[in-house]
């Protein structure tokens, strides 16, 4: 299994993304779609990916920044620091390297990007090391209360909270049930300055050993929580432990997702040493975070209404309340045709407006979509509806295997088979022109690059052969869309406590139950 990113060594990447931000697909006429939407009139027409580094680690030294150009008419890529130019990058794949001071102190990182001309196309920029509080709970006392007319203990704890955040609520814990909700925080929770707020909750008394947990939760969903183990009836051993979340996929030997599991069924081993499950968790208790890419190059044209379709519907059955979606749609360029929400009915609009154009870049498509995740918390996948070619893509192939294996996110493929099968490429003076797609090997080698990513991130890769007469399109989409829903359905998240923080750990998951196989194992701590 791969272990969390912030516990790998190894030079930090960055990678700047030039996506074309217009939507020209036509939009839904609601109210609540023009409000969804405002943001993305703003969008930035290059990003960066911060650099990885160690847990509380400054950022130091030399790094390489990899950038990923969608615009096709983006030749030329400056690095800046602290307003600087540090290096003009012309070839691709566009990567640089910048160094940092030693040692380290803020400093300010640019990305700024030109075509041939020379003419500013769109710019990005980070702070680096800025002094700000990281958002992080920790139990600072856990004592008696004389105060109450029952026994009861007293848990006090400081939720750190950056400048730019606001402290929704915190919840107090023992073990996994809930005690007491505290969401009044009074000035200290508006946003603005970094701060440290003061909570404190009261449970009963009780002799067992167990342990207390507080959880911290921004307005967004981001959360963190901080636990304590109580031994002894005084309360008096403070443990800094930090909750490692783990999302996985249990199958039984035909490869069917398996249900009813309990903790007792996995065993966890921290540098080799053995380790007790804290939770398990179905599907029904975490939000789902989905992301649905889909390739809408001229070759789809022949099945584009039949897929467009099934698409919306398994969005449609896909999205539970509490979840949330996002929608990529690829071909010359990578568009943004709907933005992370949970709102269903918009999610379902963007997908049945899309229409079909020319070209593919499938690999910027894959890490486009990747970054749209963020620190969203809950259990992920992305699904990528694609016939496997890319014709256009500015990033190299490697780029997505790795970013995708950093983040821990499933990937399920479905491709579109489409050799020996004649395809609408344009219309012109003549009418229509037709291309007739026999390139097997392309396709086999395709097919491989899918399944090594889907293997590596823990998805799977499904195969659709368009010119088979077996059944019709539309209900072979359905059914590997069933199988991929059901997927989901049965994913699990399996938590534990730790006190290595700040240092590289092995960590692994093993199945005490025989007969049973892990198809996937990723760290929900892996994107920040």
């Amino acid at each position: 299994m791969r272990t969390p990113a912030s516990c790998r060594s190894g030079l930090p990447i960055t990678a700047a993304f030039v996506i074309v931000s217009a939507f020209s697909d036509p939009a839904p006429t609601l109210a609540q779609d023009a409000a969804a939407r405002a943001p993305g009139a703003q969008r930035k027409m290059i990003h960066i990916l911060p650099p990885t580094r160690g847990y509380l680690e400054p950022f130091s030294g030399r790094v390489e920044i990899q950038t990923l150009i969608i615009h096709p008419l983006i030749t030329a890529v400056d690095f800046l620091l602290d307003g600087k130019q540090k290096r003009r990058v012309r070839k691709k794949p566009f990567t640089g390297q910048v160094k940092l001071a030693r040692p380290p102190r803020k400093q300010i990182l640019e990305v700024r990007g030109y075509n041939a001309l020379g003419q500013l196309l769109g710019a990005d920029r980070m702070i680096l090391n800025e002094p700000d509080a990281p958002f992080g709970v920790r139990i600072t006392a856990v004592r008696r209360s004389q105060d109450t007319e029952y026994d009861a203990v007293r848990i006090e704890a400081d939720v750190s909270v950056p400048r730019s955040a606001e402290l929704e609520q915190v919840a107090f814990y023992r073990g996994e049930r809930l005690v007491e909700t505290v969401s009044r925080f009074g000035a200290d929770a508006v946003p603005g300055a970094p701060r440290k707020i003061p909570v404190a909750g009261l449970m009963e008394y009780a002799s067992t050993d167990a342990f207390v947990r507080v959880t911290a939760t921004l307005a967004g969903g981001r959360e963190s929580e901080d636990a304590q183990l109580l031994q002894g009836a005084d309360y008096q051993s403070e443990i800094d432990v930090q909750l490692v979340q783990f999302q996985l996929l249990v199958t039984d030997p035909d490869g069917n997702p398996v249900s009813g599991l309990s903790p007792e069924d996995f065993e966890i081993r921290e540098n080799g040493r053995k380790r007790p499950v804290a939770a398990l968790r179905t599907a029904n208790d975490v939000p789902l975070v989905l992301g649905l890419a889909i390739d809408t190059s001229n070759s789809i044209v022949p099945i584009w209404h039949q897929l467009r379709g099934v698409s919306a519907a398994f969005l449609e059955a896909a999205v539970s309340p509490g979840d949330k979606a996002f929608v990529v749609d690829f071909a010359g360029t990578v568009r943004l045709a709907c933005e992370l929400t949970d709102y269903k009915r918009l999610l379902l609009s963007r997908v049945r407006s899309l229409m079909p154009r020319l070209g593919t870049a499938l690999n910027d498509a894959i890490l486009f979509s990747l970054l749209q995740y963020g620190g969203e918390p809950g259990r992920r996948a992305l699904v990528v509806v694609t016939d496997g070619y890319d014709q256009h893509s500015r990033s190299e192939r490697g780029q997505s295997a790795e970013f995708a294996d950093r983040l821990g996110v499933p990937i399920y493929f479905i491709q579109l088979d489409q050799s020996s099968h004649k395809v609408f490429w344009g219309s012109g003076t003549r009418g229509r022109t037709y291309l007739n797609i026999n390139r097997t090997a392309k396709q086999r080698r395709s097919r491989e690059r899918l399944e090594r990513i889907s293997q590596r991130t823990g998805g799977r890769l499904f195969t659709i052969e368009l010119h088979t007469s077996d059944a019709p399109l539309g209900e072979r989409l359905q059914q590997v869309f069933d199988v991929i829903q059901d997927d989901l359905s049965h994913q699990y998240v399996l938590t534990y406590y730790t006190e290595q923080q700040g240092a590289a750990v092995e960590r692994e998951v093993r199945l005490t139950r025989s007969g049973l196989r892990l198809r996937n194992v990723v760290s929900l701590d892996a994107i920040d």
